[in-house]
Order: structure tokens, then C-alpha cells, then sequence
């Protein structure tokens, strides 16, 4: 039985699908989706079944319409089909695709599932060509790994300014690195990547370079060159110059000592050698006595009638006098090489030397402190004179730019140099001179970053407004509530200037009164874009120097 409902099943499906089948038309669109028509759907557009809009449809012999996939799950469920509208029996013979209702409804139109951002509307076969170039699609990030999905008109600008997944050069070792991975590439693996010296010499260097910096760096300490002599000290290198000249006279005299205990073990020496010429003194004239003794044994040979016994006689005493001549060979060789070795005049002749220099260096170390001492005193004070020239000419400087009428105009000249130091990593930022709202009032300044800050880095030049801690800050009201103009001058006298306004918010920290030197800067990190600022044809670049302008709306401030 089951098999022979399985056979109906297949021989319905057969009989539903290919009847007045076509394939001509190739628009489409996705089914059980939520669609937003232009005009309300009518009734005869709706499946039977489902109620939603036809897909693929197929009309009965009762003259009902259903999608494809409806009227094949009709026959699934029941043995024997019936409409759920008039409750017929729906017959697989009387089953046609319904090409002319299909054409009406792929030709429908549609808005955009993306309204009310996109306001396009298009025929409902034409829905999902539209989706994949429209604007205000949600599209998955084409970077390997990043599982991010962004709007299509951002995908551009988050591929190459937001993905932790895109790559970027190191600015160091010009490698491409993973976004995600580069601040740890910088400080784990790049060769290039500037380090601190390890020995706290505050020299930057690149990590390579730390062995060969260790070399020859000033931190590093080190034994003293008399360490041979008995000098215990171990310093910096930087300090070991002045140690050595300092201790000049305490490491001669620990030279002139371990000279003395070299002539104290000479001396020992040559007593020992004398002792060892006594000895082979001795051992001379043993063996001459031995060999007057062998003269007696060998004329006493040719008188013995026992010739065995004179015989191990003889041998006995050759034996000792080879034994004897030995060690009296042994003994010179000895003595030779120690009065070869211990040749004391070229050692006296250096600690003579050695002498004579150390009397002029005490003449000249007595001279060196008297004039040393003179000379610290007239440094101190040229010293002290200095500085205060220094601080005398910075306070001119300021007073003679510092404006008090709560605008600043900002020459920034060198702007080539400048930039190309802020794209090296070298001098990222600028500050302009301070100025004041009036004599009494808020202390502030501008601060650029000419290749550009956050979203504008390497595209943008981004200008800031910064509240600096004043000498009246205890006077006046607290938060910083102004409205501020931030300006880049057009140099051609047309007044083109680039503008951006805005007015400061009294809950964020850039504007609270100032715990520390300055507050964290506020403004526009994409004040204006390096294309618009040096092309050519504009004038706000003008002998490699520009000019901003910064001002604040002083008509509802107290003057103090």
C-alpha cells in the first residue's frame, strides 16, 4: 500500500509541474519574503493557500491559483487533494502553470526592502538585481575572517578605514599586516619597530639594533680597566672616563703596589735558584766521587778472581752515576729556563718609568683641581645667566603673538617638511600659540595633525580646539560653553575659506576646567581632505605655508 501511494505521489507531481510549462521568462524573485507593493496586492494575486503574493502559480479546475510549492504540498498532505477555498477535489489533470498570471505578478512593482533609505521601486522579478547593487543593502565584509556586515554604499570605506581584518602597511618595517594585528606585529615582531634601550640610556632604537646599541651605549655598566690591579669598581660607561680620571693617583699606587709584590716574589726566586745551584753544586762533585769510585772498581775488576760479583758491582754503580747524570741534566735545564724567565732589567726599567710619570701627574692632578674649581664657578654662573636669557626670550615671543580678543590666525609655515614629519610618525601633531578671550579669561589654542587624525588619518588634515589650564581659571564660569569657528584661509584674496562651527558641550571632558596642562583636544578629524588642500588650483597652500584662523563667540561671556 505504501508503495503504491508513493507511485501517486510521483505520477500527481509529474501531472501538476509540466503542463503549459515555459521557461522564456526569466525574471524571478525569492518567495516567503515580506514585500512592500506600490499599489495594495489584489485578491487574484494572492495565493489560495498561503495568502501570500504567487509564486510560480498554478491554477485548478475549480479556477483557484496557487504557488507551485502549495499546490504539490496539497497533494502531500492528503491522499486526495481538495481545495481549501471551495473544498473540490482538485484533479492533477486540470493542474496548469499559469504563465499570463506570473507575468502580472513578477511585473508588479515593489519599493525597496531597504525603504525608506532607498527609495527605488522596480518590478517584483526585477527585486533581487535591484538588491545586489542597491546602496542600502546589508552585505557581508569581502576581508577574510571579518564576519562584519555593513551597508553597501559603506563597504568601500569600511574596507579601507574600519576593518580590523584589512591590511595596512607597518610604518616601520613596510610590511602589509592585518589591522587586528598590527599594534601587536609593532611591539612583538617588527625588526624595525623603535625600542627603549634596555639599559634605560633613553636612546630609541630600532630592535635590531639593540645588541649592537648595547655595545657601545653609555648605561651599560662596566668593570674598571685597573680591575687587574685591584680597583673594585663596576659603573656606567658613561662613568668610568671620570672615574679613571678622577681615580688616577689611587690606580697608580695600586700599580706601584702590585709592582712590589712582583719584586718581593723575584726576589724569592732568586734566592730559590741559588738554593738550586748549591744543590747541583752537590750533586757535582757526588758524581765525581762516583766516578773515581768506578776508576777503583774497574782496576779492582781485573784483580778480582770473582768476576760475577765484580761485575754486579759495577753494574750497580753505572746504574747511579746514569741516574746521577740525569738529574744533574734536569737540574741546569731548570736553572737555565729560570734565569731566562726571571730577566728582571726590563721590569725595573718600566717600574722607573712608571715612577717618574706618576711624580708629574701629581704636579699636573694639583694644577687640574685648582682650575677645575674655577672653571665649575664661571660655568654655574654662565649657566644661570643662560637660562634666564632663555625664559626672558620665550616670554617675549608669547607676549608679542599671544592675541586677547578670542581669535587666533595660525602661520603654520614649512608645511611640506612638517607633514612628511607627522606621515613618518616623527612629530604626529602641532600646537599653535596660546590666546586668551581677553586679559582674564580662558587660555586656549589650536592643535593640527597634518596628516590627518582617527577617520581622517593619511587623507585629511584635522584641526582641534583645546582648553588649556589658565593663570584665572578660578575665576571664571565652568564648563567651557562658547561656540567656536575653526578656519583654513583661502590665500587669494577671494575668501574661499573652509568652515566648520560648532559649539562646545558642556558635558564632555574637553571642556571642564583644566586638572592638567590642557584638556583632550575637540574638533574635526576630517576638517578638510588633503586633495582639496594641495591641489593646485586652490590657494590655501601659498610658498609652502598656510594659515588657520580660530574664533570664539564672545557676546554672551563675562568679562571679569
Amino acid at each position: 500500500m505504501a508503495s503504491s501511494t508513493s507511485e501517486e505521489q510521483g505520477s500527481a507531481s509529474s501531472n501538476f509541474l509540466p503542463q503549459n510549462s515555459s521557461n522564456y521568462i526569466s525574471l524571478d524573485f525569492e518567495p516567503n519574503m515580506e514585500y512592500q507593493f506600490v499599489e495594495q496586492l489584489e485578491e487574484r494575486y494572492k495565493c489560495a493557500s498561503c495568502h501570500s503574493v504567487l509564486h510560480n502559480p498554478h491554477q485548478t479546475g475549480c479556477g483557484h491559483r496557487f504557488c507551485e510549492n502549495c499546490v504539490l504540498s496539497l497533494r502531500e498532505l492528503n491522499a486526495v487533494s481538495i481545495c481549501p477555498v471551495d473544498k473540490e477535489i482538485i484533479k492533477p489533470q486540470e493542474v496548469f502553470k499559469d504563465n499570463c498570471c506570473k507575468r502580472e505578478v513578477l511585473n508588479l512593482q515593489v519599493f525597496c526592502k531597504n525603504a525608506p533609505h532607498c527609495a527605488a521601486r522596480m518590478i517584483l522579478g526585477r527585486f533581487q538585481d535591484h538588491l545586489l547593487q542597491c546602496l542600502f543593502q546589508s552585505v557581508q565584509c569581502s576581508n577574510e575572517c571579518c564576519q562584519e556586515r555593513v551597508l553597501r554604499k559603506d563597504l568601500k570605506d569600511h574596507l579601507g578605514l574600519h576593518c580590523q581584518f584589512r591590511e595596512e602597511t607597518c610604518p616601520y618595517c613596510k610590511k602589509d599586516i592585518v589591522v587586528i594585528s598590527l599594534q601587536n606585529h609593532k611591539e612583538k615582531f617588527c625588526p624595525d619597530y623603535p625600542v627603549s634601550c634596555p639599559n634605560n640610556c633613553l636612546q630609541i632604537i630600532p630592535r635590531t639594533k639593540v645588541d649592537e646599541h648595547i655595545t657601545v651605549c653609555p648605561e651599560v655598566e662596566q668593570e674598571c680597566p685597573y680591575k687587574h690591579y685591584g680597583c673594585p669598581v663596576k659603573d656606567k660607561r658613561v662613568n668610568l672616563k671620570e672615574h679613571e680620571n678622577s681615580a688616577l693617583r689611587e690606580h697608580m699606587l695600586l700599580v706601584l703596589e702590585k709592582n712590589s709584590r712582583l719584586e718581593e716574589q723575584i726576589s724569592d726566586l732568586h734566592k730559590n735558584l741559588e738554593l738550586k745551584e748549591s744543590k747541583i753544586q752537590q750533586l757535582s762533585e757526588t758524581v765525581k766521587k762516583f766516578e773515581k769510585e768506578f776508576r777503583q772498581f774497574v782496576q779492582l775488576f781485573g784483580k778480582n778472581v770473582n768476576l760475577l760479583a765484580s761485575t754486579q758491582v759495577l753494574a750497580s754503580h753505572i746504574d747511579k752515576s746514569a741516574w746521577l747524570e740525569t738529574q744533574v741534566r734536569e737540574l741546569l735545564e731548570v736553572a737555565n729556563q729560570q734565569q731566562n724567565k726571571f730577566d728582571l732589567r726590563p721590569l725595573m726599567n718600566t717600574i722607573d718609568t712608571i715612577k717618574q710619570k706618576i711624580t708629574l701627574l701629581e704636579t699636573y692632578d694639583q694644577r687640574l683641581v685648582t682650575l677645575e674649581g674655577q672653571t665649575n664657578r664661571h660655568d654655574a654662573h654662565i649657566n644661570v645667566h643662560k637660562a634666564q636669557l632663555n625664559k626672558n626670550e620665550e616670554r617675549f615671543k608669547m607676549l608679542e603673538g599671544t592675541c586677547y580678543n578670542g581669535k587666533l590666525i595660525w602661520k603654520v609655515t614649512d608645511y611640506k617638511m612638517k607633514k612628511r614629519e607627522a606621515t613618518e610618525g616623527r612629530t604626529v601633531s602641532i600646537f599653535s600659540q596660546p590666546f586668551y578671550t581677553s586679559r582674564c579669561g580662558y587660555r586656549l589654542c589650536a592643535r593640527a595633525y597634518l596628516n590627518g587624525d582617527g577617520s581622517g588619518k593619511g587623507t585629511h588634515l584635522s584641526l582641534y580646539f583645546v582648553v588649556m589650564k589658565g593663570e584665572f581659571d578660578s575665576l571664571l564660569q565652568w564648563p567651557f560653553k562658547q561656540r567656536v569657528t575653526m578656519m583654513l584661509l583661502d590665500q587669494s584674496g577671494k575668501k574661499n575659506h573652509i568652515t566648520e562651527i560648532f559649539k562646545a558641550d558642556p558635558n564632555s571632558s574637553s571642556f571642564k576646567r583644566p586638572d592638567g596642562e590642557m584638556n583632550i583636544a575637540s574638533g574635526c578629524p576630517r576638517f578638510v581632505a588633503h586633495s582639496t588642500l594641495e591641489n593646485t588650483k586652490n590657494t590655501y597652500i601659498k610658498e609652502d605655508t598656510l594659515f588657520m584662523k580660530v574664533v570664539v563667540d564672545l557676546s554672551d561671556l563675562e568679562d571679569l
